[in-house]
């Protein structure tokens, strides 16, 4: 049996709204990572904190691209639970370095921020790859 296209679109494609707010959050966040007042004992965790906040960039940007390059709808739903995991990966790995800071005028603010970012971001990020699993799961039902 084949997909429902529809229901398949609707799981692996973000709104235009939500990409453009997610793209300014996250220039808000290299912002900060790059030009804030932040301090630690660590020789070049600003280095690294600069770095994975580019890597989740790139990996939010693959998240929120379009799919319809890819011919199959199970492909489609195969690459975007792909993305999602990656992304996921690349928010933990933020979010352990962010705890790594020990002072600065701008951490606070830094802290809260990549909070709120990243709990909005695993949001829907989990609603997605319900959709995507159990979009999957319809079809081996289907076929077995």
């Amino acid at each position: 049996m084949e997909f429902d296209l529809v229901a398949v679109q609707d799981a692996i494609s973000v709104s235009v709204e939500l990409r453009k707010r997610w793209r300014r959050d996250w220039v808000d966040l290299m912002e900060l990572a790059v030009w804030g007042d932040l301090r630690s004992q660590q020789i070049g965790l600003g280095g690294k904190l600069r770095k994975r906040v580019l890597e989740y960039g790139e990996r939010l940007r693959s998240y929120v691209s379009d799919r319809s390059w890819i011919p199959h709808p199970r492909e489609q739903i195969k690459n975007a639970l792909s993305t999602s995991l990656q992304l996921r990966e690349v928010i933990e790995k933020v979010g352990e370095l962010m705890g790594q800071f020990a002072e600065g005028e701008d951490l606070a603010r830094l802290q809260s921020f990549w909070q709120d970012f990243s709990d909005r971001l695993m949001a829907d990020i989990t609603e997605r790859e319900g959709k995507l699993v159990q979009l999957l799961n319809q079809q081996y039902h289907e076929e077995v």
